[in-house]
């Protein structure tokens, strides 16, 4: 089962530009990349743009859109698309993952989209952005595939806005994107009723 990661290396996470400089945003979405990579071994890192830090990883660049890249892939054999944002990952889990039955395995994120995805069927085609849950499940639906939804709250975790950012600082201990984040001061104050993220 081939596994790519697809990843952006310029300006990454907009939605972060609140509290971080986009140096900082293209930094952590580097440090989110290597903990991926460390929960998935032997996968290809699929760029939209050249990038040094790549050296050393297996990587291609490929300046197409998202689901260009990914359907190209599918058309041609089994495979499985993990998100380069997914920090909580680990071995077990894309195991578990990998291991799951079905024609198209789908794991959702918090907010409607698709973090983790494995075909099996080379007619599937993928629909990303913009709720690609319930896209890809209709998609399934509609070409007669057996799907399996993929339940793990460790894939659940996408990183795109502060809510997300506090998460990885709850469960993240360990993990580079949380270091990365503790070395600019990141922290979560338990002190109010709710955990709050700050910065110091």
């Amino acid at each position: 089962m081939e596994i790519v990661i697809p990843f952006k290396p310029v300006n990454p996470k907009t939605r972060l530009s609140g509290i971080l400089t986009r140096e900082e945003r293209e930094e952590l979405a580097f440090n989110l990349l290597l903990d991926v990579v460390d929960a998935c071994g032997e996968a290809v890192v699929i760029s939209s743009a050249e990038d040094r830090r790549l050296e050393g990883l297996r990587y291609e660049v490929d300046s197409r859109s998202l689901d260009e890249v990914v359907t190209s892939r599918i058309s041609k054999g089994d495979l499985a698309v993990v998100m380069s944002d997914l920090p909580l990952l680990n071995e077990r889990v894309v195991e578990r993952f990998l291991s799951s039955d079905g024609e198209v395995v789908l794991a959702p994120g918090r907010k409607g989209g698709t973090n983790m995805l494995l075909s099996r069927s080379r007619s599937f085609r993928t629909s990303y952005h913009y709720g690609s849950f319930v896209k890809h499940v209709q998609i399934c639906e509609s070409l007669g595939l057996k799907y399996k939804i993929f339940d793990s709250f460790y894939a659940s975790v996408d990183i795109d806005d502060e809510s997300d950012l506090l998460e990885l600082m709850i469960h993240g201990k360990g993990k580079r994107s949380y270091e990365y984040l503790e070395g600019l001061g990141f922290y979560v104050d338990f002190s109010e009723k709710d955990p709050v993220l700050k910065r110091a």
